[in-house]
């Protein structure tokens, strides 16, 4: 069974190891040309800050096509054709059939991809000053443990679709729905609450600074009033529609400005924090597929 499965994946297989290499490579050379600039960081962010956006995005899409176009395709293309009825009549169960495709091809895909996180979060070191902050929505999904943790959740939504739908083209739009669904989801309104953000506080009259400004990931601003109640900025806004701002700030008796961050020195426990939920979420979603092969296939 291992044999042939390993023939029937070897092609993918192979070409995601390939794309994996040519990227790293990719990466690799650009940190080497970025640091030999530095300290110039004003040169550096010149030269690549256009590369950086757009690698930044095929770093994020890539888990959600390779989900759409090795998982999707694992068991519902074998359905469509049938070729699943011959191999659950050669003395294969309908569990170890399951198990050894979908481990050799999410097991080859997970160790590809965390490799290439781990690759890009070293490159973009010298190129950070081109950079938001490595904590939010748009860079942080690009690399680190988490651009493995993605890929195999994306796999695990593309073969569970697979078999529940029996469709490879519906399996791969639903794929692409639920990967992006989930990265805006924890991007938007779960990750900043994986730790406790520091907090700055400064005159009414003046911003609350970060201690690491352009890196720190601003969660919350707003001003403190009398009685030190915090008041988001949001519920401020009436203010800026009168003809005297600092009058408004008076009448609500504003005393200092306030500022909660998480610090650049979070990335890694937020990326861990972040692969775990993602690997909870990969194994309820095999689990679900587990479960619905047992009436699909029966």
């Amino acid at each position: 069974m291992i044999w042939v499965t390993w023939r029937q994946q070897r092609l993918q297989i192979l070409a995601v190891f390939g794309i994996v290499a040519v990227i790293s490579a990719v990466l690799v050379y650009v940190r080497s040309q970025a640091a030999a600039l530095l300290p110039d960081v004003a040169l550096v962010s010149d030269r690549y800050n256009i590369f950086l956006q757009y690698f930044v995005l095929l770093l994020m899409a890539l888990p959600a096509l390779l989900g759409m176009f090795f998982g999707a395709p694992l068991f519902a293309r074998e359905i469509e054709q049938g070729t699943h009825v011959f191999a659950l009549t050669q003395s294969v169960s309908r569990t170890r059939w399951l198990i050894t495709k979908a481990v050799m091809a999410c097991g080859s895909l997970a160790a590809a991809m965390f490799v290439l996180g781990v690759v890009a979060a070293w490159a973009f070191e010298p190129m950070k000053s081109s950079m938001q902050t490595r904590l939010e929505t748009g860079q942080f999904e690009a690399q680190g443990v988490v651009v493995g943790g993605y890929a195999i959740l994306a796999f695990a939504v593309g073969a569970t679709a697979g078999l529940v739908l029996r469709n490879t083209l519906a399996a791969m739009v639903v794929t692409l729905i639920m990967y992006g669904a989930v990265l805006l989801t924890l991007g938007q309104s779960v990750r900043e609450n994986y730790a406790e953000p520091s907090y700055f506080e400064a005159p009414v009259n003046q911003v609350a600074s970060q201690a690491e400004p352009g890196r720190s990931w601003q969660v919350d601003f707003g001003f403190v009033d009398a009685t030190g109640k915090q008041i988001p900025l949001l519920s401020t806004t009436h203010c800026a529609a009168e003809p005297d701002v600092k009058a408004c700030f008076d009448r609500m008796n504003f005393v200092a400005s306030y500022s909660k961050a998480h610090l650049p020195g979070q990335f890694w426990r937020f990326q861990f924090t972040e692969l775990g939920l993602v690997l909870v979420l990969s194994t309820i979603v095999l689990g679900a597929g587990a479960w619905a092969s047992r009436r699909r296939l029966a």
